[in-house]
């Protein structure tokens, strides 16, 4: 295959890939088909199914972009080691933080994650398992690498607080405050940000050794 060809060829997997997205966000999962997407796209159909083999493999290739769900390396904005050398307050800080300003900056998955909540279908599954996975490794490198946690919940905490935080990230792209906050004003989100902040450190001093 020349140069020209391949490059060719990633131009219209890319293409592809920015089909599905937009179909996702824009009329959900039911509207998501070989057809629709190669409309999308403006390609043909048989090109889907050479690339990526059908439906399941354009998802699953989908769900593994950065464009629709972060990196480890993005949600920990730093190296490992680095990451790994903080405290687990300040690691529990860090990783909300980014998460939130990753989201932000992917609208996309953020609609996304809206249709998800009311269509449940084999499409979903594939895009859940692969953003899981990388929820599950964050969540791991957070809490696994420290002696320390603050309770036995800890596991249960984060994804109490990642689920809080996704549900607001949603109201700000639909523009729907809530409870009495306007969720498109920065001031807003850096209040939330020191609530965070607020709840653990409590829990950071609630579980400190207590000294004689």
């Amino acid at each position: 295959m020349s140069e020209k060809q391949v490059k060719n060829k990633e131009q219209t997997m890319a293409r592809i890939l920015v089909a599905v997205e937009e179909i996702l966000a824009e009329e959900g999962f039911g509207a998501l088909g070989i057809n629709r997407i190669a409309k999308q796209a403006d390609v043909g159909k048989a090109l889907i199914y050479r690339y990526f083999g059908g439906l399941e493999g354009v998802i699953d290739a989908y769900g593994e972009t950065d464009s629709f769900w972060p990196t480890v390396h993005e949600i920990r904005g730093m190296s490992k080691g680095d990451f790994v050398a903080l405290s687990l307050k300040d690691r529990c800080k860090t990783i909300f933080r980014n998460f939130r300003r990753a989201l932000k900056k992917r609208p996309h998955t953020v609609a996304i994650y809206a249709w998800e909540m009311v269509e449940k279908n084999d499409i979903t599954k594939n895009l859940i398992a692969n953003r899981t996975q990388t929820s599950i490794n964050v969540v791991q490198e957070m809490l696994s690498e420290s002696k320390q946690v603050y309770s036995k919940y800890d596991h249960e905490m984060t994804a109490l607080l990642g689920a809080a935080l996704l549900q607001l990230t949603i109201r700000e792209h639909m523009k729907s405050p809530f409870a009495g906050m306007d969720l498109d004003s920065e001031k807003t989100w850096d209040r939330i940000e020191g609530a965070l902040d607020t709840i653990f450190s409590g829990l950071e001093a609630l579980h400190k050794p207590q000294t004689s």
